[in-house]
């Protein structure tokens, strides 16, 4: 069993990390990736740069620790909503119109994704959890074409376009569309491209 002072001591680490995720967040919204410096994001939480050296190899693996902090948001948010329901048709609607309320509900986490994979070094085809998204939503829409729930369809492409269509929804809500308006829009696009 671990000791107290070992889990109070855990507790410490993880809370000054997401401290700093936070902090790196808001600091990329203000002023942008090329200029949220490690030394910028240390001065914003209050701590001296060590701090960050100590929590984060380098500045690249804060930013990892950033997009890997909104995946994990996202997972929690959309998780039991996708998978609580009872149909593939259903979860695919609770994906799409779950991924439009996080992004509503969650604009700076998102701005701050968004900057970083728009950033140098960053490219978001190369992160595991975008490949694991896009991954489980093609198992989401071929077990809907087996059980005959929807169409005959490349759920590759269709994933990709899914994606996509997201991707464009987000760039409106943070331009100031209206996220109830996407919601009802694409789950319905969407239903009527699965339709049998």
């Amino acid at each position: 069993m671990p000791s107290v002072r070992t889990s109070a001591s855990t507790f410490t680490h993880e809370a000054r990390r997401r401290q700093l995720v936070d902090t790196a967040i808001t600091v990329i919204n203000e002023v942008g990736v090329e200029r949220a410096t490690s030394s910028r994001i240390a001065d914003r939480a209050g701590v001296s740069r060590g701090v960050i050296s100590y929590h984060f190899t380098d500045r690249d693996s804060l930013l990892s620790a950033v997009v890997e902090h909104v995946y994990s948001l996202a997972t929690d948010v959309l998780g039991e909503r996708v998978h609580g329901t009872g149909s593939s048709r259903e979860s695919l609607s609770a994906f799409i119109g779950g991924s439009i309320d996080f992004y509503a509900r969650h604009p700076a986490e998102m701005a701050a994704l968004t900057a970083i994979y728009r950033s140098p070094g960053h490219a978001r085809s190369g992160r595991g959890e975008h490949a694991a998204e896009l991954l489980e939503l093609e198992r989401l829409l071929s077990t809907g074409i087996r059980e005959g729930e929807f169409a005959e369809f490349d759920p590759t492409i269709l994933a990709a376009t899914i994606r996509a269509t997201l991707d464009a929804a987000l760039a409106r809500i943070a331009a100031g569309g209206d996220p109830d308006h996407e919601k009802r829009e694409l789950i319905a696009l969407f239903e009527r491209a699965t339709q049998v």
